[in-house]
C-alpha cells in the first residue's frame, strides 16, 4: 500500500511539470502564431489589457480555442488558463 501511495504521489507530481511545459508548447503554437503583434511580456502586462478577471482569461481562451478549431481538450484549454494567469496576469479564480 504504502508503494502505491509513492508511485502515485509521483505520477501526480510529474504530470503537473509536464502540464506546465505542454501549455508552453500549445501556446506557442495555437496561440502566438495567430497574432500579428510581437508577444512579448509587455503585450499581456499593457495597461488596456480586457483581461481584468479570471472569467475573462477563461472566455478568451475558450472563444479563441472555439473560433479557430484548436481541438484542445478542456484539460489542456485550462492548462493553458493557468499557464497565462500564472505567468502574466495573476488574476484571483
Amino acid at each position: 500500500m504504502k508503494k502505491q501511495i509513492i508511485i502515485a504521489t509521483a505520477l501526480l507530481t510529474t504530470g503537473g511539470a509536464f502540464a506546465e511545459g505542454d501549455a508552453l508548447e500549445r501556446h506557442n503554437e495555437s496561440c502566438v502564431s495567430c497574432h500579428v503583434i510581437e508577444h512579448d511580456d509587455d503585450f499581456y502586462n499593457r495597461e488596456n489589457t480586457r483581461m481584468k478577471t479570471h472569467f475573462d482569461l477563461r472566455r478568451q481562451v475558450s472563444t479563441c480555442v472555439v473560433a479557430f478549431s484548436v481541438g484542445w481538450f478542456p484539460d489542456e484549454e485550462a492548462g493553458e488558463v493557468k499557464l497565462l494567469n500564472d505567468k502574466y496576469y495573476k488574476l484571483k479564480e
